[in-house]
């Protein structure tokens, strides 16, 4: 019987419900995209969400102002329904408090994520017309996830101690976002190769511009390019 359930789930997407919160708060705003079915959501005010998937599915959740991450979706998790995920504050600049510039929950992007997450941005345009359910239901509108990022920037009248948080470096952003392996294995460079590369492409202007707006699919797409052009160096 176990067995039976177990496939029956596995086959068969339902809608999974549940909500977005941090320190017992609702969160707004947050996306969350199947990188399976490339569907995606974004919960509502008070931190809701409803989206299709699978037991096996990949749900990437994502905001401007919580560390992102991966959940692989399990029977367990249909059981919990609704389903209550915990996510966690970026850091922040205070008075005499080092910022941290690795997270401690670091998403690891492989070739496969960039490719789900560019097809859910291509299909955008299949969208339906003046008919808004709470989801986007063949892509992620990457303008809205990543817009107003330089809000974080500005002091809040109320808190004149809290300091602006600093625009991340490239080197930090990649450092955040692409291990080791996504050199070796993406964009096929040697292991004495990687600090060269990482040079190279922080002497495009673009590099910073890109590093500021945390554009991880743009990101990608920079590097590939700039990797193409640094192949064809004489060393």
């Amino acid at each position: 019987m176990i067995i039976s359930i177990t496939s029956c789930l596995a086959q068969n997407p339902k809608e999974l419900h549940g909500k977005i919160v941090c320190e017992g708060k609702g969160i707004a705003a947050v996306d969350l995209v199947n990188l399976t079915s490339k569907k995606s959501t974004t919960t509502d005010n008070q931190g809701h969400f409803s989206i299709s998937v699978a037991v096996g599915d990949e749900l990437y959740i994502l905001s401007k102002e919580y560390i992102d991450f991966k959940l692989k979706i399990t029977e367990v998790h249909f059981r919990q329904e609704p389903l209550t995920i915990t996510i966690e504050k970026k850091p922040i600049a205070l008075e005499d408090v080092e910022i941290v510039n690795k997270s401690s929950l670091k998403v690891q992007i492989s070739q496969a994520d960039i490719d789900a997450i560019k097809l859910a941005k291509q299909s955008q345009a299949l969208k339906v017309v003046n008919v808004y359910d709470g989801t986007i239901e063949n892509g992620v509108d990457f303008v809205r996830m990543f817009k107003g990022i330089s809000n974080w920037f500005k002091n809040k009248d109320k808190e004149p101690q809290q300091k602006p948080v600093p625009l991340p470096s490239f080197k930090d952003f990649l450092s955040s976002h692409y291990d080791r392996n996504f050199y070796l294995n993406n964009l096929k460079l040697k292991p004495e190769e990687i600090d060269l590369f990482i040079a190279y492409c922080e002497t495009d202007a673009r590099a910073a511009v890109l590093a500021a707006r945390q554009d991880i699919l743009e990101m990608a797409d920079f590097l590939f390019e700039k990797n193409e052009a640094f192949q064809k160096l004489e060393r």
